[in-house]
């Protein structure tokens, strides 16, 4: 059975915590092909439901033009609000990546060596793994956050978009019915939209963890960690949707007793 206070452990879970919910981060953004697909079915007919009531307002009986009309506000309000959800899936938002592994193991236990005054390799290793796990927590807070976020705007676009898409079909009927030329719909984006579908991949999102037994490890005696003196750094931090990198604030601040 695992020990959940052993440093190791820590270091582990978190990494695959990390892996985890960035993956998963990922596979939100590749979602947005479900709602294009979805989208690009309400542009083939959404020009003539907004030119119908301009068009036919003396033609169409009174009542159905009230019930076309209630059912068309209902649809742009519930379009526009999953739009709206869209944009916030597309906005750049700050994904948090670790250091290179380099920088430890040369820049912080160079550090380390100085603020311990010490060259023995197991108290530099001990300090050197509750850094490495600092920034492993900070940086999968953040990516928990991010998913999180994401993940409600795609669930808002969806289940807004839904229901707009009925509404659709009901407007286009109505339309339809009380329109004494026959209507013609062009589709000359149907190749995309197929192609579109195409990509809709589902892929299962889990977290193994493994069930290997722990390996054995010389026991050697436990060493103090002074917290007040452990390195705090700071993950990079990238704007995903652009090529600019923008790194976070990464001095150590190193406190000496």
């Amino acid at each position: 059975m695992k020990n959940f206070l052993d440093i190791d452990e820590k270091i582990e879970a978190n990494c695959k915590a990390l892996d985890f919910y960035y993956n998963n981060y990922q596979k939100t953004q590749s979602k947005l092909s479900l709602l294009v697909l979805l989208y690009s079915i309400i542009s083939i007919y959404i020009v003539q439901i907004l030119k119908f009531p301009f068009d036919k307002f003396k033609e169409v009986d009174c009542s159905i033009f009230i019930i076309y009309l209630i059912l068309l506000l209902c649809f742009l309000y519930l379009f526009i609000a999953s739009i709206y959800n869209t944009f916030n899936i597309l906005k750049p938002e700050d994904v948090a990546y670790l250091n290179n592994p380099n920088y430890f193991y040369v820049d912080i236990k160079k550090q380390y060596e100085e603020s311990l005054e010490t060259d023995d390799e197991d108290v530099l290793n001990a300090y050197l793994k509750e850094t490495y796990l600092n920034e492993l927590e900070i940086a999968l807070t953040k990516n928990i956050e991010l998913y999180t976020t994401k993940s409600r705007y795609f669930y808002n676009a969806f289940t807004k978009l839904l229901p707009a898409l009925i509404l659709y079909v009901l407007c286009s009927g109505i339309v339809i019915f009380n329109t004494d030329e026959k209507t013609e719909i062009e589709i000359k984006n149907y190749k995309e939209i197929i192609k579109y579908s195409d990509t809709i991949k589902t892929s299962k999102n889990s977290l193994i963890m493994a069930d290997d037994k722990p390996k054995q490890t010389p026991t050697k005696d436990t060493i103090k960690i002074d917290p007040a003196r452990v390195i705090k750094t700071q993950p990079i931090v990238v704007k995903e949707s652009f090529s600019k990198q923008t790194k976070a604030e990464n001095t150590p601040k190193t406190k000496k007793q």
